[in-house]
């Protein structure tokens, strides 16, 4: 069960020339559309949610925050925050100010997400007060959820999986790994477009990939692997002596 005070955020900057390392083999528009298409999967599967009333981007944006009005989602005005963790914290303070609860805060670039994935950040979160969804190739966090908005300091970015256990340990909290292939998948890198395809979505992005006949512009990179795709089916925690504490789920 979703509880009436609880949120989702997306932090949305503007898509000017967004996903730029997917320039081998999209166009500028190209990549802005795609950055679209995936934003509107992402919002979807957040006002899918059974139960859940409060969705919202946080944005300076105005095309982003126009859109979003336009779905019915919440809109948060970062004030130009400059990068993923000052918007995170914008909507970390706007939420409490709504005297709102558990929070999850989702990148707009992960455009095979659920509604029950949504869900599952939700349950996890009540279990140690901080859930984390971790990127499945490259270290990163695709997912937090705190019990209650800035339960601890959003640290997205480079190694950000490791660098958010650490935040909650010391602070005291175990927090909750969810292992989640659709969730772990945000699309960076070309190959990410391939590996995406292949879980067969029933998603808008999907579609708009499918629309660019991209296995014909891949032909050039035929060396490249672009088919490793078997952590999706079950990925391992990073092995390291430095890895702080957390439960897996």
């Amino acid at each position: 069960m979703i509880e009436s005070d609880a949120w989702v955020i997306v932090p949305v900057k503007s898509f000017d020339g967004a996903k730029q390392r997917l320039s081998p083999l999209l166009s500028v528009a190209e990549r802005a559309k795609l950055a679209w298409t995936m934003l509107g999967d992402v919002l979807d599967a957040a006002l899918g949610v059974p139960g859940l009333r409060n969705v919202a981007v946080v944005t300076s944006a105005d095309e982003v925050a126009n859109y979003a009005r336009q779905l019915g989602v919440v809109v948060i005005d970062d004030h130009g925050a400059a990068g993923t963790n000052a918007a995170v914290k914008v909507g970390f303070v706007d939420v409490a100010s709504r005297r709102g609860g558990a929070v999850v805060a989702l990148p707009s670039d992960v455009p095979g997400i659920l509604p029950a994935d949504i869900v599952a950040l939700f349950a996890a979160v009540r279990k140690t007060g901080v859930a984390i969804a971790p990127a499945l190739r490259d270290g990163g966090t695709n997912a937090l959820a705190c019990d209650v908005p800035g339960r601890i300091a959003p640290c997205f970015g480079s190694d950000s999986f490791v660098r958010h256990i650490q935040v909650a340990n010391q602070g005291g909290l175990r927090p909750v790994v969810v292992m989640n292939g659709r969730l772990g998948l945000d699309l960076d890198e070309p190959r990410h477009l391939v590996e995406f395809l292949e879980l067969c979505t029933k998603t808008r992005t999907d579609a708009y990939l499918r629309s660019l006949g991209l296995s014909r512009r891949m032909e050039w990179s035929a060396h490249e692997d672009w088919h490793e795709v078997g952590y999706l089916a079950g990925a391992s925690l990073p092995r390291s002596e430095s890895v702080p504490l957390a439960t897996r789920q």
